[in-house]
């Protein structure tokens, strides 16, 4: 479902590796059973491939509800992902925006997140 321009995030070292490297990261809270998510994916890597800035990155994190002590769930209770699909942007270890819902706005939120920085 990913391409090139979207990192995969499959364990919590690589997503704490990402979100403190200092540059912005745009991730995906999705599952492979959520049609929504599925609707959406599209724009959301339109907008990874037509990024060119070196300090944006794009990455999704699938989540895994059927298995209690799955990595994700730290994560998602930390930044309150509590419905699918949830954009978050993050930078430094902080979320910095979040947005939630297949018809959210992503290039807006995209635009926002770049303008706050």
């Amino acid at each position: 479902m990913a391409n090139d321009s979207i990192t995969v995030i499959e364990s919590a070292e690589q997503y704490n590796e990402l979100v403190n490297s200092g540059k912005t990261t745009i991730i995906d809270f999705w599952a492979d059973w959520c049609a929504p998510c599925k609707a959406i994916a599209p724009r959301f890597e339109k907008l990874a491939q037509s990024n060119d800035d070196g300090n944006l990155i794009f990455a999704k994190v699938e989540l895994d509800m059927e298995d209690p002590n799955h990595w994700t769930g730290p994560v998602t209770q930390e930044l309150k992902v509590v419905s699918i699909p949830h954009f978050v942007a993050l930078k430094n270890g902080e979320k910095i925006g979040a947005k939630k819902g297949s018809n959210v706005d992503l290039a807006g939120f995209v635009s926002e997140i770049k303008a706050s920085e």
